[in-house]
């Protein structure tokens, strides 16, 4: 079970809510403003870089 609640963090449900939003974006049927896509992607890719190159507190890096 603690597993389980190690998944439901911050990190994951921002990265699942960014990722279903992209797929939407990507997706709908309708048009969509070419330039808020782009900046949504932009802002997508640094979020997703962040979260996960971000090291633990206390770790020394080389």
């Amino acid at each position: 079970m603690k597993k389980f609640y190690d998944l439901i963090d911050v990190k994951s449900i921002v990265t699942l809510a960014m990722t279903g939003a992209l797929i939407a974006l990507l997706f709908c049927p309708g048009e969509v403003n070419a330039e808020a896509q782009n900046l949504f992607c932009t802002a997508y890719g640094a979020v997703i870089t962040y979260f996960f190159t971000k090291r633990e507190r206390g770790e020394v890096g080389a």
